[in-house]
């Protein structure tokens, strides 16, 4: 459980400080030449903390 934890933990941490790969890594790979929108960073961005609160609390 606890590797379960850390491996999230890291993937969350990377869409918290750069959600821009988190995007690359899902979506970016499909198209050329196209940026994400910063809502679409945004949203990662929180996303990304509210996963990370609850692998903690309920994990």
């Amino acid at each position: 459980m606890i590797l379960f934890k850390l491996i999230f933990t890291v993937i969350s941490l990377i869409g918290i400080i750069r959600p821009d790969i988190m995007w690359v890594l899902s979506e970016g790979w499909k198209y050329k030449n196209v940026e994400p929108s910063e809502t679409y960073l945004l949203l990662s961005r929180v996303l990304s903390v509210i996963a990370l609160i609850l692998i903690w609390v309920f994990g």
